[in-house]
């Protein structure tokens, strides 16, 4: 790993970017109606391509690329949606036909398949699909070149914002997907990728610990690397009790944890179990006490922090709890002000309050840094930065711009 400088992008899913790029981008839709209208001349694209709108021409034949005849779209909120809801199975139906169709929402934890998908993936019907990752995977997938290919766009992406650090925050990657990872990174050899593995396929490590480094040559003969990032906690779908047990696995792994955490009761367990879970010394200092002819002090303590992911809604005697168990936070700053609309419909003055803690964080000695969670936004410090200090939203939260470049600038926060 180089150590060049620039900024770091600490949060988002370089997978998921590729599969943005190839998919029939569907952001700009206000309406349920605008997005059906989209997906719909993108389902008609492969008979008809010369009938698309310029613009969306290059996103809607991006859409088939490497796919068959399976329509990808991406990039809807149903929150900001004139109708504030999802659309429904049979409306995709009546504009996709016959055509299998996913319609992904932008956050990645939401799709709706139409029939004729929903069919082929093992479904009674088309559904609308709450974090079923599992169920996705039965669906056709690119060519192992093509991901390569695209996640090496992604990688380029970010150098040209100046990002020089990424970490891929996925909670199904496991060895493969890092070793993919690393054949991209191959290609960028300016940014370095730490990547985070779920925390219930670590088994597929072997012998690789935290911090050590997946190399792949690529297809050039140039050697790719990925830095193995912390283990990866994504609490089932209403589902917090599963925490302390992928805490716990972690932990007989010798891992430290990264929890994703959008609310105040997954907040809860997650202090929880990492309290009744403390983290380990990492499989570097246990080797190096072990091999050692001296007293252990001799070998210092080194015990990488949890991270906790987003903390999107906490209360200010949790945000306490953060503090006293030394974990870090990366939080996403954009989302207060993409999102405004949607907490002020949503939320009381009182939660509203809660809402994205960041000044509140620092006040409390918590390492922060500030990240994209892309592909849901993008990865550009420079609007992170901006949300950081201009938000309207509890802007008592707000920070100064140079302490938010320090909290995203590589080795500017104390990590």
């Amino acid at each position: 790993m180089t150590m060049a400088s620039g900024y770091r992008d600490d949060h988002l899913h370089l997978m998921a970017c590729a599969a943005a790029r190839r998919s029939v981008d569907v952001q700009a839709a206000a309406s349920v109606g605008e997005l059906l209208d989209i997906v719909g001349r993108a389902a008609r694209s492969s008979v008809a391509p010369t009938n698309l709108p310029s613009r969306q021409d290059a996103h809607e034949q991006a859409a088939t690329r490497g796919s068959g005849e399976w329509l990808r779209a991406w990039g809807y909120d149903d929150a900001l949606l004139d109708e504030r809801r999802h659309p429904t199975v049979a409306e995709l139906d009546a504009v996709t036909g016959a055509r299998p169709t996913v319609l992904h929402h932008i956050t990645g934890h939401v799709v709706v398949v139409n029939t004729v998908a929903g069919h082929a993936l093992g479904l009674a019907s088309g559904d609308v699909l709450v974090e079923r990752h599992d169920v996705l995977a039965r669906g056709p997938r690119p060519e192992r070149a093509e991901s390569v290919t695209d996640v090496a766009a992604v990688l380029a992406e970010l150098a040209a914002r100046g990002v020089t650090a990424c970490t891929d925050a996925t909670h199904t990657n496991d060895l493969a997907a890092l070793e993919l990872l690393a054949e991209a990174a191959a290609k960028v050899p300016s940014v370095d990728v730490t990547a985070m593995v779920g925390a219930d396929r670590l088994d597929s490590l072997g012998d690789l610990s935290f911090g050590s480094e997946v190399c792949v040559p690529s297809a050039a003969g140039a050697l790719g690397r990925v830095q193995v990032g912390h283990a990866k906690v994504m609490p089932p779908h209403d589902d917090d009790s599963a925490v302390a047990g992928l805490v716990a696995m972690a932990r007989r792994h010798g891992f430290p944890v990264a929890i994703h955490v959008m609310d105040i009761d997954t907040l809860q367990a997650t202090l929880d179990a990492l309290e009744a879970h403390p983290p380990t010394l990492s499989a570097e200092t246990a080797t190096r006490r072990a091999r050692s002819t001296e007293p252990d002090r001799a070998v210092p303590d080194r015990v990488e922090p949890d991270r906790i992911e987003h903390c999107a809604l906490a209360l200010p005697e949790q945000l306490d709890r953060i503090a006293r168990l030394g974990v870090g936070v990366v939080t996403q700053p954009s989302f207060v002000t993409r999102r405004a609309q949607k907490y002020r419909e949503q939320l009381s003055p009182t939660e509203q309050a809660w809402l994205w803690p960041l000044a509140s964080l620092l006040r409390r000695g918590i390492r922060v840094t500030l990240s994209s969670d892309a592909p849901t936004v993008p990865p550009d410090p420079a609007e992170w930065m901006e949300a950081a200090s201009g938000r309207d939203i509890a802007p008592a939260e707000r920070i100064d711009a140079e302490t938010a470049r320090r909290l995203c600038w590589r080795g500017g926060a104390d990590r």
